[in-house]
């Protein structure tokens, strides 16, 4: 989740909510108008000034989606680096979700200190040990009873999140559809569909509402279990984010279980190219610790100019105008800042957003 304070000039998510009506509207870089009509690597250098969070990823898919739709045989080395710096991109945003995020959502103090010391860490190693000080003990849970015994017992500001969403909860019993777990191949066959739209707008994918977070993919042991035993609800929401954090902890630790886990995410540059007409085209896949995103570019043919580029993100899945989360908001009676707070936390937007409540909510 992004701070509650959106700049009006960049990427944001206002949600209006009345007495019997929810409006989510996202505003995002339109990303074709700003891309159709380059050459391919004037493209690529502008990626990362239109999309900086998780910018690594985004790098990574646009290039993978290039290399697809150029028939490049994926690099070996550039495989390996690209897995390291979307396991370090991944750290970081669990950090910033612990430090900052979570801590807004009790009314706290951001805990800038235990964020910087995994920024600044000298290596993979001590950013693994600086994450696992953030949730002190989860690494031995291997239950879903010790796992809830943990949140009862742990004073961690990560333990204190999921009490407080366990006491909503409790006011309010969750009553949400139960999210599939998604290999990569249902990640890769959703989201082909979904780019291959006409027309095509990525603010309200085809096939909403789609869950690509956490619980979805389901990278920790404990995640089937808990799917199995909750459902999706904004709890089981927070305790994948929680239990997540431990594949990428590992990863960095050099655990080569986890570490695969985590480098399943860099399958941008095999991914396959198709083909209609002339026209080439191409789809990159990166993992973030919100979920998947996906780049589709279509170039010209005989010349590298770019036709038409579209980026699917977790955000535009879940914050869609029929996607879950203005599902789940439709379906509450009278919610309260906090409910709709707890519920958005749980889908962690990679944009900054804000609540309107109508006169007198």
């Amino acid at each position: 989740m992004i701070p509650n304070q959106p700049d009006t000039a960049g990427p944001r998510i206002d949600i209006h909510l009345g007495q019997d009506s929810v409006d989510i509207r996202q505003q995002r870089p339109a990303i074709a108008r700003a891309l159709a009509g380059l050459p391919v690597e004037a493209a690529l250098a502008r990626i990362p000034m239109l999309l900086p969070i998780c910018g690594a990823a985004q790098a990574i898919a646009a290039a993978g989606a290039v290399a697809a739709a150029r028939r490049q045989a994926p690099d070996r080395e550039q495989l390996r680096k690209s897995d390291q710096a979307l396991c370090q991109e991944q750290a970081l945003a669990c950090a910033w979700r612990l430090t900052v995020d979570w801590a807004d959502l009790l009314g706290e103090a951001r805990q800038m200190a235990a964020l910087k010391t995994v920024y600044q860490a000298a290596g993979e190693r001590e950013r693994s040990a600086a994450l696992r000080l953030l949730a002190k003990g989860l690494e031995e849970v291997d239950s879903l009873d010790k796992l809830m015994q943990w949140v009862g017992a742990s004073d961690s500001l990560a333990a204190r999140v999921i009490r407080l969403a366990r006491e909503a909860e409790a006011m309010e019993p969750a009553a949400e559809t139960p999210a599939p777990m998604l290999d990569p191949g249902r990640w890769r066959e959703a989201a082909s569909a979904a780019l291959a739209c006409e027309p095509f707008d990525h603010l309200d994918p085809a096939g909403s509402p789609l869950q690509v977070g956490p619980l979805a993919m389901g990278r920790d042991p404990l995640l089937s279990e808990l799917q199995a035993a909750m459902g999706s609800t904004v709890m089981s929401r927070l305790l994948a984010q929680l239990l997540d954090v431990r594949a990428v902890i590992r990863a960095l630790a050099g655990n080569t279980d986890y570490a695969a886990d985590v480098q399943a995410s860099a399958w941008s540059p095999s991914e396959p190219a198709y083909k209609t007409g002339n026209t080439r085209y191409g789809i990159g896949c990166a993992v973030t610790a919100r979920g998947p995103v996906f780049h589709r570019v279509a170039l010209a043919p005989a010349v590298d100019t770019v036709m038409d580029w579209r980026v699917l993100a977790p955000t535009d899945w879940h914050f869609g105008p029929r996607g879950p989360v203005a599902a789940r908001l439709g379906a509450l009676a009278a919610p309260t800042r906090r409910q709709v707070a707890l519920l958005v936390a749980s889908y962690d937007p990679c944009a900054p957003w804000a609540l309107h409540l109508q006169a007198g909510d």
